[in-house]
């Protein structure tokens, strides 16, 4: 189902303007900068790469757990996260099909799409892998709603995906792309610090991510330029990226408060 985004007031829509006072996203100045594209382009990435909210800090708390109970979090995580980020392989490549026209690229829409958001198109399959690896959720207490905040997570994200405004499509899969990549080398470091007597967790497709250093791939840097030669483009991927980025700051905080409360019942 296709969403747009026309009304920001809608709910699960944040107000850009407030986040930028709020200082949540402090590189956002770039769009009042009279920058050249590639410039530009460097700027934002290199403030992406700080950027705390491509990193779910709560993850790498993990190991302080015992290694069943972080197996439970992590089981539960994959579980929650593959509702959240289902159909972005999909997405992605019906990004990439709207930059054609933009972009100076003789790639099919699938292969762009791998161009512009790197290994992140693997992640479906990586998080399928360790939900088979760590087994289904063992979590039940507060699922359903868990559940539910995953799936609305999941349309907000395609409202922004599927906006007719320039730039703002793009800018999100640039925000998905970097984060999810991040989370994929958090979690590998997690399995591969499995006490002494457990058997090792290997999910091949997420070590590939995780040896994937968290930048975007030259090509994304190439085609940003490109694409922020446009000041209303400027603005839409800024508006797409703050309003991803976001999204992923709650997300996140849900995880992290329903981590919390289940390891508390645990212990």
């Amino acid at each position: 189902m296709a969403y747009e985004l026309k009304d920001q007031r809608m709910s699960g829509v944040v107000d850009y303007d407030v986040a930028r006072r709020q200082g949540t996203s402090h590189w956002n100045n770039l769009a009042q900068q009279n920058l050249t594209g590639r410039d530009f382009a460097t700027h934002l990435l290199d403030g992406l790469k700080r950027e705390p909210a491509l990193s779910p800090a709560y993850l790498t708390e993990l190991s302080g757990n015992s290694w069943e109970q972080t197996t439970s979090l992590l089981a539960d995580f994959a579980h929650l996260f593959a509702i959240a980020s289902h159909g972005w392989p999909v997405m992605a490549t019906q990004v990439a099909a709207g930059l054609q026209h933009h972009l100076p690229s003789d790639l099919v829409p699938s292969d762009l799409a791998v161009s512009l958001f790197g290994d992140s198109i693997l992640h479906a399959d990586c998080i399928r892998q360790l939900a088979v690896a760590v087994g289904p959720t063992r979590l039940r207490a507060g699922l359903t709603t868990a559940e539910a905040n995953a799936l609305a997570h999941r349309r907000r994200m395609e409202i922004l995906l599927t906006s007719e405004r320039t730039g703002c499509a793009f800018g999100t899969g640039i925000a998905i792309s970097l984060s999810w990549m991040r989370v994929a080398g958090i979690i590998s470091h997690v399995l591969q610090t499995a006490p002494s007597g457990h058997p090792a967790i290997t999910v091949p497709e997420l070590e590939v991510m995780a040896n994937q250093p968290p930048a975007s791939t030259s090509a994304l840097a190439q085609y940003l330029a490109t694409a922020a030669e446009s000041p209303s483009a400027r603005r839409g991927l800024l508006f797409g990226i703050g309003q991803a980025l976001a999204l992923q700051v709650t997300f996140w905080s849900l995880l992290a408060d329903r981590a919390r409360t289940l390891s508390r019942r645990k212990a």
